[in-house]
């Protein structure tokens, strides 16, 4: 397979440890970090109550009183005593889609924010970071150590991922949520959970903390203009709209009108018409070859599937500054359990990876075992609920997030806030039954409950089950990956 490399590496940045090593591109400099940052990232300075600099926000980060930040973030505080514990209590405060880069003269590290919705790839070897492997290469390199065995094994371009902080680049490592890369040792290393988390003893509580936490970026986002939110027969999308009643004269609601999701235009015209929500059908718009593949170059091969083709679509909404969406709910949804799962299940690097759906792949599992290693203090479905969080979700889910940057992406239900009250739940709070959950539900019921009168993720009658039948025709491959995720 011949790569090619992006046209551009717009919207991305690259981090040097060596400040003198970016001398002629080097877009902002702390203590003793580099960094070259390429719009239309936004770049936000953080201060500590002194004014003194202590790192970077790269992204788009959302204060706790529900404000964008730009250009600057003054903390009430002094940044001196336990780092640790003052990123979790300053950083992780926030909500948003972020970066984030600390150099405070003593310590220099690189955070993700609570999802990892802006990806960060590394070369320990050349000390570097950066927002994809390629801005790492030079196109001879990138040629030389691409994975391309594994990358046809594991089924790339269809809907394949590499997990566990490999990249399709030998040498090259994606940083994972919950971690943070040293830039003094380039060695990363777990930073959240640091013990079990306390299930909540008032379940509504947890998820009013849910549906609080997706109106601070959604009324952040409504602040700046209109906005575009995007609109399916799902789950969260069902859940933004809950969250947004109060701002929905900011939104227009947007759904994708494409072959075989008929059910969610017909959800979204019916949810726009009954709760008098502006909306807007866009046309699935497909790229030629070139466009695809330089897309997929700008993910360093490591997402493709239909969004590498269908991608154009968005450029319909390039007209507003913000594109709102509904990822991270899945950490409140058990999306690795099995029906019979419980905190004492026992689980191993084989059956990890049979619940990821990806075909067998006997040289990922020393990989696979090295993060279920840094997680074993936990109870089970905690394992499995950060298996998804950190193996699929950091890994996959956001591995593009550089390959279309405009308009801006937001996704109200990711926060550490939020991601702490969905891992509170209990267990019965979070299996999925007849596509939907009591999460989802009760959100949605404290939000707007009127929209529950429309079914979530399905019609309601015969056309569920020959849906589901017509789906297997057209993908028998999602019936093997099914059945792999549920039986190993």
């Amino acid at each position: 397979m011949q790569l090619r490399h992006p046209e551009s590496f717009e919207g991305q940045f690259l981090i040097c440890a060596d400040t003198d090593a970016l001398s002629q591109t080097a877009t902002h400099r702390l203590t003793r970090t580099a960094l070259a940052v390429q719009a239309p990232l936004p770049v936000v300075t953080v201060e500590d109550a002194a004014g003194r600099p202590v790192g970077l926000l790269l992204g788009v980060p959302i204060s706790e009183d529900g404000k964008i930040l730009r250009d600057r973030h003054r903390l009430d505080l002094h940044w001196s005593g336990d780092v640790d514990a003052l990123v979790e209590s300053e950083i992780y405060a926030l909500a948003g889609s972020f970066v984030f880069v600390l150099d405070d003269g003593d310590h220099r590290r690189l955070y993700l924010d609570a999802c990892g919705s802006l990806s960060a790839v590394y070369d320990p070897e050349r000390r570097r970071a950066a927002a994809t492997s390629l801005q790492l290469l030079d196109p001879d390199e990138a040629q030389t150590r691409f994975r391309a065995r594994m990358y046809d094994e594991l089924h790339i371009a269809r809907d394949g991922w590499f997990p566990a902080g490999l990249t399709a680049h030998e040498g090259i490592w994606r940083l994972m949520p919950n971690h943070y890369l040293d830039l003094d040792s380039f060695e990363t290393r777990r930073h959240w959970p640091c013990e079990p988390i306390a299930r909540a003893p008032a379940p509504e509580a947890a998820c009013s903390t849910i549906l609080s936490e997706m109106r601070r970026t959604m009324s952040a986002a409504a602040a700046q203009g209109p906005a575009y939110v995007s609109l399916t027969a799902g789950n969260e999308t069902r859940m933004l709209v809950a969250a947004g009643r109060e701002m929905r004269d900011a939104f227009t609601f947007v759904t994708v009108r494409a072959e075989g999701v008929e059910l969610d235009r017909i959800r979204a015209e019916e949810l726009a018409s009954r709760f008098d929500l502006e909306h807007r059908i866009i046309p699935l718009r497909e790229a030629d070859g070139a466009v695809a593949q330089d897309w997929h170059a700008r993910t360093g091969y490591t997402f493709g599937g239909p969004h590498m083709r269908t991608h154009p679509t968005t450029h319909a909404l390039r007209d507003r500054e913000f594109f709102i969406g509904g990822l991270g709910g899945e950490i409140g949804r058990g999306f690795f359990w099995r029906a019979t799962d419980d905190d004492g299940t026992p689980l191993d690097p084989d059956g990890l990876w049979a619940r990821m759906g990806l075909p067998p792949q006997p040289e990922m599992l020393p990989h696979v075992a090295r993060w279920l290693d840094g997680v074993r203090h936990l109870p089970t479905l905690l394992q499995l609920d950060l298996a998804y969080l950190e193996l699929r979700m950091g890994c996959w889910g956001f591995a593009p997030s550089y390959a279309s940057v405009t308009p801006l992406r937001l996704h109200p239900l990711i926060s550490r806030r939020s991601f702490v009250a969905m891992l509170s739940l209990p267990p019965d709070w979070r299996r999925m039954q007849d596509r939907s959950n009591r999460m989802i539900q009760a959100v949605v019921r404290q939000g707007w409950p009127e929209l529950l009168d429309l079914p979530i993720s399905r019609y309601g009658d015969y056309r569920d089950r020959t849906g589901l039948v017509l789906r297997a025709l057209r993908q028998p491959h999602l019936v093997t990956k099914k059945l792999r995720k549920m039986f190993g």
